[in-house]
């Protein structure tokens, strides 16, 4: 069958005239054998042949309706080989900038602009570490199998890169950035990838919040623990059990805070305002992300659901790439990063899993007081050389705990980042991709130490949810630890001294509820015996209850519920939970604004409706309520003004522009509210609190709509934007329901700071019958802003509209229905 899909060189040509003049001359781009005409003709989609260099064995690939990959391969070599020369083939600038963004080497493709950004990825260790990790899987790969195989895939995975490289080149085909750019792109090798691993780690797992809470705690003194409490104050479930009393050591451990001194403050906030340069990793680390799975005795098909919904930036083209890949050991469908070769959420013929961030242990990131002088560092009394890495024309010291980031005289402030601990994640996916069950799927993990993950897994008779990764257990030679939420002594006497055993990480496998719902809320009650993290990191846990309570409130589940429960549920329990207090707290007051709002307010089902006049009304009056309690407190503290370019917080994870989110202090105020009792530091009672949010709420909401017409809808939608930032090819504000505490959310509210991350890839799976599965990302297969396939499945995306992930295990089998072109890799 052969189907042909047509784009008109004009798209082309009005994107370019955009842009052109700001990069290249414009003969380069209209040149018509190597400009942007030539790259309108690699547009048409057909069937094709390519000549691939390295291939041992042919290679049958089929490029279904839906623009997804099939790879029919005979071997290991060739699968990854073709997968890395198609995965070129639609997103190679995407790939090499994102490689080049986590080696510290943006400067080469984008400008000495980028000096700064570069300069810090280089510091806190990802090229050093990438390189290491690749030589010590190199070295192992003769004695370990799981390395010996994540060797194969990394090297053919790059030659298959280079291959379309090198075929790029010769038919004058290169992605149109790296003509506007006026660059080439650099070949390709194993580092690459693995530098990219390292990156993901970073935007999931990498975190200034040690150093905010060391500046707060500095001020606030154990006051602080009543914003930041060391166990949440209204989470019931915890999908790997420890409900009940505190344990007291690790209560002990939460509170017992060092107090840093005046120059260690000032390298804190130093560091805090230059962590991130071009905020690429997001302000704090996303938490944000949603799944859950559901035993067959509460389903309508008498197998399990597992549904997936992880939470990442936004961009075009999307961070994820479409894909099925079959040879004969791996016959696995899902979803790939730039630049990675294994399929990090999906399904094969038996099992299904997806992931979602554990936002534990301080997310992995971990800063420490040392003294360094003379090109040597103190532990535990002695005096010892630093080591020096040269890269990026940097040089780069590290003691015993890692990377120097900022220095005054012989004081510096050490990072201890799990990031750069060797971690062949690629093993553990490649491993959880032949997995058939979920003792095989467990095991596959038990090597993975970070980024922090909760997968969850369903096969046709069991559900679970695994919280792998290397959680610090820390000691200190006095006594009792300090909080790991803060700075610590690095001196010797405060010290790694072990990890939580992989049985006793979070996990469950077939609990008696019939769920399990791991949406970035703390995994364990209070009763684990092993510090893992506070209120400051964890979820407020407010979409976790949405989801709880839905799935415990029905039974006969289908695949069409766990769709309208991830897409189209947009009930804000933190609005249910709270708005009965605040209209019994306002309800004699005479204030006109506070009297219009109540009338709004008056039976509104706290649904985040866009047509919704009352979810505007919640929303601002929660927000202006947060920062007048919040900017109170710091004013009487002393946080602001001396901290608060970086601690300019504000509610709902920072949806105010240029703020930050705190979930923490977003469960105190929301006890405060319920409670009635004041926070330290306020001035004032609870009612004048609300009464003064609400009324600033109502103004601003009149002042932008006169009229009244202030519905939910001209607040929150989605942006996506393009990878450089250029408006002309970027899409949104997408109007959709919800807000951040909804399946379908994300910080951030318009009209001038509309969210840009979101439900990256929505997973619904039928363990019933597994080719009877759905998904869809919001973006496209292709990174050519002029192909029909860019941005193509947005509109779908936030319709709450899933697409078929068609699977079908052999090349014969393919329905011709189902083919867009057939792809012959020779």
């Amino acid at each position: 069958m052969r189907r042909e899909v047509y784009v008109a060189a004009g798209a082309v040509i009005i994107i370019v005239v955009v842009v052109v003049a700001s990069f290249t001359p414009l003969f380069t781009i209209l040149n018509p054998n190597s400009g942007v005409e030539q790259n309108s003709r690699n547009l048409v989609i057909k069937n094709e042949t390519y000549f691939v260099q390295g291939l041992q064995r042919p290679v049958a690939v089929i490029e279904d309706r839906y623009g997804v990959y099939h790879i029919y391969a005979e071997d290991n070599n060739d699968m990854f080989l073709t997968l890395g020369f198609l995965q070129a083939k639609e997103r190679l600038f995407q790939m090499e900038l994102i490689a080049l963004a986590s080696m510290g080497r943006l400067q080469y493709l984008l400008g000495s602009g980028y000096a700064n950004y570069d300069r810090f990825q280089t510091l806190v260790g990802v090229p050093v570490t990438a390189q290491k990790d690749w030589q010590e899987m190199l070295g192992n790969a003769t004695v370990n199998a799981t390395d010996a195989e994540s060797v194969q895939a990394l090297e053919a995975y790059s030659e298959g890169i280079n291959d379309y490289i090198n075929y790029s080149l010769a038919h004058n085909l290169l992605p149109l950035e790296f003509k506007l750019l006026g660059k080439k792109p650099l070949y390709w090798n194993p580092v690459f990838s693995i530098a990219i691993q390292e990156y993901m780690i970073q935007v999931l797992e990498f975190s200034d919040d040690p150093l905010l809470y060391s500046l707060m705690y500095s001020r606030m003194g154990p006051a602080i623990n009543s914003i930041i409490p060391p166990f949440n104050p209204i989470q019931t479930y915890y999908y790997a059990g420890y409900s009940g009393e505190p344990n007291s050591t690790v209560l002990a451990i939460s509170e017992n805070n060092y107090m840093v001194n005046n120059t260690v403050q000032s390298l804190a906030l130093r560091l805090a305002e230059e962590w991130d340069p071009l905020n690429l990793l997001g302000t704090n680390p996303p938490e944000h992300s949603n799944e859950w799975v559901v035993a067959g005795n509460r389903t309508s098909t008498g197998h399990p659901i597992l549904v997936g919904g992880p939470v990442l930036s936004f961009t075009l083209p999307s961070i994820w790439f479409q894909v099925q890949l079959t040879d004969p050991y791996y016959k696995v469908y899902g979803v790939v990063l730039p630049g990675e070769p294994a399929v990090i959420i999906g399904h094969n013929e038996n099992i299904a899993w997806t992931l979602t961030d554990t936002e534990a242990i301080s997310w992995g990131t971990f800063f420490f007081v040392q003294t360094v002088r003379d090109g040597q560092y103190l532990w535990n009394g002695t005096m010892h050389p630093l080591t020096h890495y040269h890269v990026n024309g940097m040089t780069v010291n590290w003691t015993n705990l890692g990377p120097v980031m900022v220095q005054d005289g012989s004081t510096a402030l050490v990072m201890d980042w799990m990031g750069n601990r060797f971690s062949n994640d690629l093993g553990a996916l490649l491993g959880v991709m032949r997995a058939s069950n979920y003792t095989q799927f467990r095991d596959a993990l038990s090597i993975w130490e970070a980024p922090y993950q909760n997968f969850a897994f369903a096969d046709s008779s069991t559900i679970a949810d695994i919280s792998p990764g290397y959680y610090p257990v820390f000691a200190d030679s006095s006594g009792l630890p300090y909080n790991p939420n803060g700075i610590m002594p690095g001196n010797g006497t405060e010290y790694i001294v072990s990890s939580i055993p992989y049985s006793m990480v979070p996990q469950a496998v077939d609990p008696a509820s019939g769920f399990i719902v791991s949406s970035n809320q703390r995994q364990v009650g209070p009763a684990y015996p092993y510090w893992f993290g506070d209120t400051m990191s964890f979820s407020p846990g407010f979409r976790a209850q949405l989801e709880v309570d839905y799935l415990e409130d029905h039974t006969e589940l289908t695949l069409r519920d766990m769709m309208t429960l991830q897409s189209e549920n947009f009930t804000d329990t933190q609005a249910e939970l709270l708005l009965p207090h605040i209209e019994a707290n306002l309800s004699s007051s005479m204030n006109a604004s506070v009297e219009d709002a109540l009338s709004i307010l008056s039976g509104w089902n706290y649904s985040m409706e866009p047509s919704s006049k009352a979810a505007s009304v919640w929303f601002f009056s929660y927000m202006y309520i947060f920062n007048d309690t919040f900017s109170h407190i710091f004013e009487d503290y002393g946080i602001y003004p001396a901290y608060r370019s970086v601690l300019n917080v504000s509610g709902m994870g920072g949806s105010f522009l240029n703020t930050i989110g705190i979930p923490s202090l977003g469960l105190a105020l929301t006890e405060m509210l319920i409670t009635g009792h004041g926070l330290p530091g306020l001035g004032m009672n609870v009612t004048q609190v609300e009464v003064q949010g609400v009324e600033q709420a109502m103004h601003y909401l009149y002042s932008m709509y006169p009229d009244g017409n202030f519905t939910w809808s001209h607040f929150y939608g989605f942006q996506f934007p393009s990878i450089l930032g250029i408006k002309s090819i970027s899409v949104g504000p997408v109007t959709v329901g919800g807000d951040y505490n909804t399946p379908n959310d994300a910080p951030g509210v318009g009209p001038y700071n509309f969210p840009a991350s979101g439900q990256s890839f929505k997973m619904v799976v039928n363990l019933a019958n597994i080719s009877d599965s759905f998904g869809i990302y919001p973006g496209g297969q292709s990174g050519n802003p002029a192909s029909t396939q860019y941005a193509n499945y947005i509109n779908d995306w936030a319709n709450g509209t899933y697409l078929p992930l068609l699977y079908y295990p052999s090349y014969d089998v393919f329905p011709s229905r189902d083919i867009m072109a057939e792809i012959s890799i020779l």
